[in-house]
């Protein structure tokens, strides 16, 4: 499959963007995600050299820390964007399914499938908010959800992993890559409006343990898998393996 990505607006790197959750404090987080990524030229994202690069190493590392089997593992790429990392899992998976709340990004995402001779059953993206109900993704279960670069962006990540957990297979993972909060906690990122996007300036192993935990989910590895430049400042992304008891 070809390679390609996308970052946003911003200039921060990112391999899947972007879902969220609306929450009780008065701003809804997912609704200002889904304008501004619907506003945005979804194709731009997906050819971009620097994130295709950092974006093919998550994946690459994703691809280590379970065992994919092509002929029986099923995926859920979630904040999926247009698709990058799903590519790269691709050729490992039986089936995979993208979900965003952008239906800019959705489409491009399965543009891309089709141009590449894909059967839908096979990968397919839609546009969701999932909540983590029966009646969603017509029930289906998966082996893994992975999602990348996303978690920054979401106001609780307690809510989002709880989500997640459900749609696993008992002994299912979940594959979670993102920003690594320096061990100075002096972050190197510039600060985002946050009337656009919620915008966590990094993770500890503490953060997503407490997360992952929250969800029933045991915190298996947590590492740092790989660095990447923006404004000429090095940034680190961790991923993080949670399983689901069986």
């Amino acid at each position: 499959m070809a390679d390609h990505t996308h970052t946003h607006s911003h200039g921060n790197l990112h391999g899947s963007l972007v879902a969220s959750h609306s929450h009780s404090h008065g701003h809804d987080y997912a609704a200002a995600n889904k304008a501004h990524f619907d506003d945005a030229a979804a194709a731009k994202y997906d050819n971009r050299q620097d994130a295709v690069e950092l974006t093919r190493r998550q994946s690459n590392a994703m691809i280590k820390a379970y065992p994919f089997n092509e002929s029986e593992t099923t995926v859920m790429d979630f904040a999926c964007g247009p698709g990058l990392i799903s590519r790269g899992l691709a050729p490992y998976a039986k089936k995979i399914v993208g979900v965003d709340i952008s239906e800019a990004m959705v489409k491009q995402y399965n543009l891309r499938v089709e141009n590449q001779g894909i059967p839908p059953e096979e990968m397919q993206a839609v546009c969701a908010e999932l909540k983590g109900t029966a009646e969603e993704l017509d029930g289906l279960k998966f082996d893994v959800v992975v999602c990348a670069n996303a978690y920054h962006h979401f106001d609780s990540i307690e809510s989002v992993t709880r989500t997640l957990a459900f749609f696993l297979k008992p002994g299912g993972s979940l594959l979670v890559s993102d920003i690594l909060k320096p061990s100075d906690g002096v972050s190197t990122l510039k600060a985002i409006p946050r009337d656009i996007v919620a915008h966590q300036e990094g993770f500890e192993d503490a953060d997503i343990r407490k997360a992952f935990d929250a969800a029933g989910l045991h915190l298996a590895t947590f590492h740092k898998v790989t660095s990447a430049k923006r404004d000429g400042q090095e940034i680190d992304f961790f991923l993080a393996k949670g399983v689901k008891s069986l």
